[in-house]
């Protein structure tokens, strides 16, 4: 399957996933709000990949979030005065909103914006080029900043969230700052961030695909939950994992002196 605004490679395993709208900044078309979640689920479908890295073609931004000129799709019903009220579940740009349970790398190559920040708040692990900015101008064109910072918070400290969303985007993070804050993980020269994300990736996708799509599940989950029942709900994806083939499969390549064999990812954490 091929796609007009995004761009889907698989290398030794792992997904490459590029929005692919350079001149426009990779901001968020309809075309690419309908080709995002075929994108997420042709991943998780996919067992030549074990780990995705999301970034942004061109060097300029990741994404400035929605094209205004060509606003992405919503359902809901339409008022008496002609208003389209979308639901949430409109949305699903990112791995989180399609509940996509294998791990996901965000590379940060630019600016990202507004509703560009959903894919920063919703990745697993985000690295950013030395030359990527952050900011939020939601409240500077009247609308609610309302989505990404909300799951920013779970990230980053409140007050730092709080600033960039009130401020409008006449404050930019730096990348160095957006590390400092824990928005990312790590910076690095622009020149070598896909490098340094392949470099990531080529750590993770050597563990068993279903250990970590269930790991990420049970981290994930947790941010939803109290701690007594979040742990309940990690001890259930362990009792789970212990009758997987990897278990054994694990400890005899150990005692080998091996690499162990992996079962691919089938959809064990699909809802």
């Amino acid at each position: 399957m091929g796609f007009e605004t995004v761009s889907y490679e698989v290398r030794d395993g792992v997904a490459i996933i590029t929005l692919n709208r350079p001149q426009q900044r990779n901001a968020v078309n309809s075309v690419m709000s309908r080709e995002l979640p075929q994108v997420w689920q042709r991943f998780n479908r996919d067992e030549s990949a074990v780990v995705a890295i999301l970034t942004g073609a061109g060097d300029k931004a990741l994404s400035t979030g929605a094209d205004l000129s060509d606003l992405p799709e919503t359902d809901g019903e339409v008022d008496e005065e002609g208003r389209k009220f979308g639901t949430l579940a409109s949305i699903k740009w990112t791995p989180l909103q399609n509940r996509i349970w294998k791990p996901v790398i965000c590379a940060v190559n630019g600016m990202v914006v507004g509703g560009g920040l959903h894919f920063v708040a919703d990745a697993d692990i985000v690295i950013a080029a030395d030359t990527a900015t952050f900011f939020d101008t939601h409240v500077k064109v009247g609308l609610v900043a309302g989505l990404e910072p909300v799951s920013l918070v779970r990230k980053m400290p409140f007050d730092a969230v709080m600033r960039m969303a009130l401020t409008g985007g006449n404050e930019r993070l730096s990348a160095q700052r957006a590390y400092e804050l824990g928005m990312v993980s790590e910076e690095v020269p622009a020149a070598e961030l896909m490098d340094k994300a392949m470099a990531l990736a080529g750590l993770i996708k050597s563990n068993s695909p279903v250990a970590l799509a269930r790991t990420k599940k049970a981290i994930w989950e947790a941010k939803e939950m109290g701690l007594h029942a979040a742990l309940e709900n990690a001890w259930g994806y362990i009792m789970d994992q212990n009758s997987h083939p990897d278990i054994a499969e694990g400890g005899k390549a150990f005692m080998e002196r091996r690499a162990p064999q992996w079962q691919p990812y089938r959809g064990e954490c699909d809802d």
